[in-house]
């Protein structure tokens, strides 16, 4: 009989074995700490006790999972549109006994895009998954299948998030389109510049400053870019309000970086 092999190690989160899902590349970057670090460095900072975090894009589910375990969020509500991904994810949260996330399968599209008519959406899942996305990826599709199609403004309503995390392959450049992110707060955003060039850079930070927000250097690295909403915005209601917590999270934020 075969002992089950050990669940990887990494950025202080467990992952259970799963060859389909954490081949021998993925496994090596987990076991040295070199997956998501860019992300990771961001959140210690970013995060305060008691933050609501919305995820678009749950990848592996490190992300949701640090945010519980060291970032102090209360709740995170992490959403996939891999359905394989969204069930690993959640054996994930359950590997290190975290109850205050959920998992929700779908991709999310702006307000004011006419929605399918099915309600579904077109999805290309790749190997590896990470290139995974709405649009047809650069590297070969290993199947295509179809996803809710979730409304982003219900999303963030539903989630009572104050914190937006994306990693959608290129699916920011036009994700935000007209929905006001009513009480969010900080918005990390992972570029994929080859997706779409300097367009879809302009587009995101476009969009960015048009909703009341501005890059925020200290609480950004390589790709992964944050944005923190002015007060002014948030007191003016442009974008929608922020509770009590998500002012202090902002200062605290700062703080901690400065």
């Amino acid at each position: 009989m075969t002992d089950e092999p050990d669940p990887i190690s990494c950025h202080g989160v467990r992952f259970p074995p799963d060859p389909a899902i954490l081949t021998p590349r993925i496994a090596g970057r987990l076991r040295k700490g070199f997956y998501e670090t860019d992300e990771i460095g961001i959140l210690g900072a970013l995060l305060w006790p008691g933050a609501r975090v919305l995820e678009l894009g749950g990848g592996l589910g490190l992300v949701s999972s640090y945010a519980l375990l060291h970032g102090g969020a209360a709740h995170v509500t992490c959403v996939e549109a891999n359905p394989v991904l969204c069930d690993y994810i959640r054996r994930v949260h359950a590997e290190n006994g975290l109850s205050a996330a959920q998992v929700v399968t779908g991709a999310a599209l702006p307000a004011g895009l006419p929605r399918p008519e099915n309600g579904l959406l077109p999805f290309h899942v790749t190997d590896p998954f990470w290139s995974s996305s709405l649009g047809a990826p650069r590297v070969g599709t290993r199947a295509r299948i179809k996803v809710p199609a979730l409304d982003l403004e219900t999303l963030v309503a539903d989630s009572r998030a104050q914190v937006l995390i994306c990693d959608i392959e290129g699916g920011e450049a036009t994700l935000f389109g007209d929905s006001p992110l009513t009480g969010i707060t900080h918005v990390m955003t992972e570029l994929h510049t080859r997706a779409y060039g300097g367009e879809g850079i302009r587009a995101t930070f476009d969009a960015m400053h048009r909703l009341g927000f501005y890059y925020h250097q200290k609480l950004s690295r390589g790709d992964v870019v944050t944005f923190e909403r002015l007060a002014s915005a948030r007191d003016s209601g442009e974008g929608g309000g922020a509770g009590d917590g998500a002012q202090s999270g902002s200062i605290s934020a700062a703080s901690r970086v400065a």
